[in-house]
């Protein structure tokens, strides 16, 4: 398969650093599959914590699977081909277990045509008979499992580290006893958390782990070629969340609060840094402002791994807990852009929300933020909330120009506010689970109102779809008709709807029609206390009782305090978590003598870019090199400045999908080279990556891009090649609206059958050899077969660099 056909062809290549492989006999064959693109899925922690705690098992063998775009989807289709496994090719429906993460409804879609292309009946009726994998699902939407009830065979509820081994001890009997595909959906039903269609409803308790110091964490975890959303590593220093913002279902389904220690976090994220090389590190919690020790972590992880220019980055942070020693410790590596969250702006209808901060919090965080030099700051608002009025609308616009008006008193550079507006969706487990979505149009309406207001403004307002948030109430809400209207959309061609380019509203409104499910009537339609909710039968540990006293507070304009402040008794009894107590000792090793002390080397390394590799782009091939030298351990020298980063430069670009022998880059490395340097590259870098040579340079060389001129590239051909040399004369480039002549850029071409040399320089404008083979062979460059084997500069003669 040609892959320079599709977008992106590094998520389909496979073979990144620390991907797993197994010999597959005997094993038991678990596909993890996220339902949306391969840049989504690698961005996610949990998949990763499974990856690697399921492979840790010798009898388990777990390999990734995610949704192609919309591109190879129709190839797919079109030359039927099925949907297979990252590691080993395997078609989907070749494995024993096939696992979906559910992390937001519109995923939902995606699932129903992962399973179809992996040639899997849908729905669990039709799976009964014949050796078709079990298919189960987990995730944050599992607590309301009812849209997809008809589809999937297991549902997990709650949190996976033990769960998931109990799981796979029922599994494997039940693959040894060679009994009934009913008989192990019925011995999964009687795993806790665990919810079988096919045993029918009855209550199932969510699962959580107690001691979160103590489970499982990847050390090494996939290192993606393909820029992702979220392009680092990652630790979990917290679960759960104390606030209590009534609107939050993760607040709510994730409690207990439980904490990492400092010097836990501190042992992970030594590893991380050493087996994956990325460039930062980010601490991830629901409220990271609650962790204990934050600022005195940060300083002391800065400080360790700042001498390999990695950056320690946040998430979003609540605004009474920004303080300027937390600040100034995020930006003594790198400053990152920074989220605020108020949702609401003003003091009442936070006071609805539970979301306990003051303008005067914010303001200040503001100022704080621009005093030490942030210059891009994101504002996040909701529109929709229970009891909410014009003039809480207003204030958003209001709120937002104010923060405008702190920028200009605290710095004269220009300052980059950006404003997301999202409609608040009512979710299941939360105190606002009994309310509806505002109508439509209504939403539709306020959402016009701010955009227009911040038109001709320096503020950057993003707006949530609205018709999207219908649909995500609909579904959240949402009970086992949903799936039909579901199924009927995916029929009429949905597939990614979390994708604002190609979600379709039209095939939802046609599915409406088609079923007689209204989609508005389920988003904004009200349930009574008296009455049962479809998802009462999943038990989240949090009291029904205590979420509708929540919600007479919001009615009553009552704040509850935060969970470390004052029990509000839930029902899930926390435990005061000793963690969140430890005083903070780490060693974070020596720091390296001033580098004025330390003599500085360039080095100059040749490698090969073959086979799969051709596929990498400047910037991923660039990014892949610098994280395999911290892998590596190569003493690199750090630029100054903003964002500091390894001093190294690159030779003229390759094309995508052009292969090469000899590709260069320079690297400032402190002390003398050592040959140890190219061997432990070699031993990260994947296959088709190679250091075949390095050696010193001196420092006033000419870089690479300006001494490089001339290009000697073999078109290997599956025919017999003529070209009448007369021609060449009259040859053209055209390079936008201009001509070029090829004889200008071609120096020499020798023809040997079914394979061309071409030997190509730089004139006035740079040789580039897409437009070159097009014009000799007539055909794009993505249709040929081709290597670069040499590249000179000039220096009394043409010399290789």
């Amino acid at each position: 398969m040609n892959l320079l056909y599709f977008e992106k062809p590094t998520r389909y290549i496979n073979h990144e650093i620390n991907a797993i492989y197994k010999d597959r006999e005997k094993l038991i064959r678990f596909a993890l599959c996220f339902p949306d693109i391969y840049e989504i899925g690698m961005s996610h922690l949990g998949l990763k914590i499974l990856y690697s705690l399921l492979n840790s098992l010798p009898n388990v063998y777990a390999e990734r699977v995610f949704s192609p775009w919309i591109d190879m989807q129709e190839y797919m289709q079109k030359n039927d081909i099925a949907l297979s496994s990252l590691e080993t090719k395997t078609p989907l429906r070749d494995f024993d277990i096939v696992g979906f993460s559910l992390q937001y409804e519109l995923s939902y879609t995606a699932v129903l045509n992962m399973l179809e292309l992996g040639r899997i009946p849908l729905r669990w009726q039709d799976r009964i008979e014949g050796k078709y994998p079990l298919v189960i699902a987990g995730g944050p939407c599992t607590v309301n499992p009812l849209p997809l009830n008809d589809f999937i065979d297991a549902f997990l509820i709650g949190e996976a580290e033990e769960a998931i081994l109990e799981f796979i001890k029922v599994f494997d009997e039940w693959k040894e006893s060679n009994s009934s595909k009913e008989s192990l959906l019925k011995a999964i039903s009687e795993i806790e958390g665990f919810y079988v269609p096919y045993s029918g409803k009855r209550t199932v308790k969510r699962r959580f782990i107690n001691d979160l110091e103590n489970a499982p964490f990847p050390y090494a975890p996939v290192v993606p070629y393909a820029k992702v959303v979220h392009d680092r590593v990652s630790i979990e220093v917290s679960r759960g969340c104390p606030s209590g913002c009534r609107f939050c279902q993760a607040g709510f389904i994730y409690r207990p609060l439980r904490f990492r220690s400092p010097g836990r976090v501190f042992e992970i994220a030594e590893n991380l840094i050493k087996n994956t090389g990325y460039e930062e590190l980010s601490l991830l919690s629901f409220s990271i402002g609650h962790y204990p020790y934050l600022t005195e972590l940060v300083s002391a992880l800065n400080q360790r791994f700042s001498e390999k220019a990695v950056a320690v980055s946040l998430p979003s942070i609540r605004a009474d807990k920004v303080t300027k020693d937390l600040l100034q410790a995020i930006k003594s590596a790198r400053k990152t852009g920074f989220t605020i969250a108020p949702e609401a702006a003003t003091q009442r209808l936070r006071c609805v929300i539970n979301k306990n901060i003051s303008d005067e919090d914010i303001e200040k965080a503001c100022t704080f933020l621009f005093e030490e030099g942030w210059q891009n700051i994101k504002l996040y608002f909701m529109i929709g909330l229970p009891t909410e009025t014009e003039q809480d609308i207003e204030e958003i616009v209001n709120f937002s120009r104010k923060i405008i008006k702190i920028a200009k008193r605290h710095t004269n550079r220009f300052v980059e506010i950006n404003v997301t507006v999202s409609p608040f969706v009512p979710k299941p487990h939360t105190p606002f689970q009994w309310l509806g979505q505002i109508n439509f149009d209504e939403m539709a309406k306020k959402l016009d109102f701010i955009r227009q207001s911040f038109n001709k403004s320096k503020i950057h307002y993003k707006g949530h779809n609205p018709r999207m948030s219908v649909l995500e109430a609909a579904l959240s809400r949402g009970d086992e008709k949903i799936g039909d209207v579901l199924y009927r959309a995916w029929i009429n061609g949905e597939r990614l709807s979390a994708w604002s380019d190609l979600f379709d509203f039209s095939r939802w409104l046609k599915a409406m029609d088609e079923t007689g499910v209204d989609l508005f009537h389920y988003a904004k339609r009200e349930f009574s206390y008296e009455k049962p909710l479809p998802w009462d039968f999943i038990d989240t540990g949090v009291k029904k009782e205590f979420l509708k006293r929540e919600l007479e507070k919001a009615v009553n304009l009552e704040s509850s305090k935060e969970c470390t402040i004052r029990c509000e008794g839930c029902g899930l009894k926390c435990s005061n978590d000793s963690n969140k107590d430890k005083v903070l000792h780490l060693s974070v090793g020596a720091k390296k003598p001033n580098n004025k002390e330390i003599s500085i080397t360039t080095v100059r390394f040749c490698h090969r870019k073959t086979g799969l590799m051709k596929y990498l782009s400047q910037l991923e091939l660039g990014n892949l090199l610098t994280r395999a030298l911290r892998i590596a351990d190569v003493p690199f020298v750090i630029s100054k400045g903003f964002h500091p980063k390894p001093e190294i430069s690159f030779g003229p670009s390759l094309p995508v999908g052009v292969e090469s022998e000899r590709e260069y880059f320079d690297l400032k490395i402190y002390d003398e080279f050592r040959e140890e340097y190219v061997e432990r590259l070699n031993r990260v870098l994947p296959e088709g990556l190679k250091i075949v040579e390095a050696k010193t340079v001196p420092p006033e060389s000419p870089s690479l891009s300006s001494f490089i001129q001339r290009y000697k590239y073999i078109v290997q051909l599956n025919y017999d090649f003529q070209l009448d040399q007369n021609k060449i004369e009259s040859l053209t480039l055209k390079r936008q609206e201009k001509l070029l002549l090829l004889k200008d850029f071609l120096e020499e071409i020798k023809i040997n059958g079914k394979q061309v040399c071409i030997i190509v320089k730089d004139s006035t404008d740079k040789a580039r050899i897409s437009e070159i083979v097009e014009a000799i062979f007539g055909k794009a460059l993505k249709d040929l077969n081709i290597k670069r084997i040499a590249m000179y500069g000039f220096k009394g003669g043409w010399l290789e660099p």
